[in-house]
Parts: structure tokens; sequence; C-alpha cells
């Protein structure tokens, strides 16, 4: 009997709780990127590799961010799996606490099912952001590419530095 008023009473509590619903709208999207494999144009140095622009950190301006000084940069993600992509996050410079003439000026990213034919979705000629949203019409694809053309906001600066690729 003293047990089952114990359970009464704990189900009384638990129904007066306020319950807290979310909508899909409100979930943050999946990173489809994040730890997944990825290559890129030649580094500035070691420690600036490539899949550190998918490693989900921000935590230091030279262990944490894909930099590389060739002109034109490249950084290309394999999902390892074709995706609904819907969008792309791309934290520059400035997300990495480093200066805003670091963000990336002028760049691109395209989409592909083999890694060999590529669709531009997204072409940016005047970023200013430390971080730049671009949704996007939902397009299925397995491989991302980013193409940068102009690497900061000084065409003199040859360096490329890219913290965070996101595509969800």
């Amino acid at each position: 009997m003293r047990l089952s008023l114990v359970f009464v009473a704990m189900a009384l509590c638990a129904a007066s709780l306020p319950v807290a619903t979310a909508k899909a709208a409100d979930a943050a999207p999946v990173n489809f990127a994040l730890h997944r494999p990825t290559t890129g144009s030649a580094i500035c140095k070691p420690g600036e590799e490539a899949e550190k622009a998918v490693n989900g950190l921000l935590a230091s301006k030279t262990h944490d961010k894909f930099c590389s000084l060739v002109r034109p940069a490249w950084l290309r993600v394999d999902l390892q799996s074709e995706r609904e992509l819907r969008g792309f996050t791309v934290k520059h410079a400035q997300a990495g606490d480093e200066p805003a003439s670091m963000n990336t000026r002028a760049f691109a990213l395209s989409v592909s099912h083999d890694a060999v034919n590529w669709r531009q979705v997204v072409k940016v000629d005047a970023n200013v952001e430390g971080v730049s949203v671009h949704r996007i019409a939902p397009v299925r694809a397995r491989y991302v590419r980013l193409d940068i053309r102009q690497p900061a906001q000084d065409p003199a600066d040859p360096a490329t530095r890219i913290y965070e690729l996101e595509a969800w």
C-alpha cells in the first residue's frame, strides 16, 4: 500500500511539471562534414592540415584551422555517403579570434556525387563576416568542395584560413 502511494505521488508531481517540446525546425542542423575525410591544397605549416576544418574546434589559432598559401586554395570533404544538404557554415579567420582583415573574401562551394563532376551551389565575391551561413535548395551529394579565390580582405595576403566548414 505504501509503495502504491509513493508511485501515485511521483506521478502527480511529474504531471505538474512543464513539458518542453521541440519542433524539428528548432533543432540544430546535423553537421555531415564533422570528422569526415578531408583533403586540401598544400598547407602553410604542419598542424594546419585540411582535417582541422572539420574537427569541430575553434580553440587554437595554430592548431584548429586549415591554412594554405596556394592560390587558389581548395578544401574537399568526403561525407562518406550521399546526404541531402540544405546549407553550409564557413568559419573564417575571425571565428578563430584572428583579425577580421584575414576573413576569406571570395569563395565558392560545390557539391558532387563522385568527386569528378561538380555543381556550384554557392558563390561569394565580397565576404567580410567571420562566420558565413549559406542556405541552398536541398541537393543530394557525397562530396563538398570549398574553392577560395581571394583568401583575405587584402588581395596581397596569400593565406587561406578556414577554421570550420560545416555541411548541413
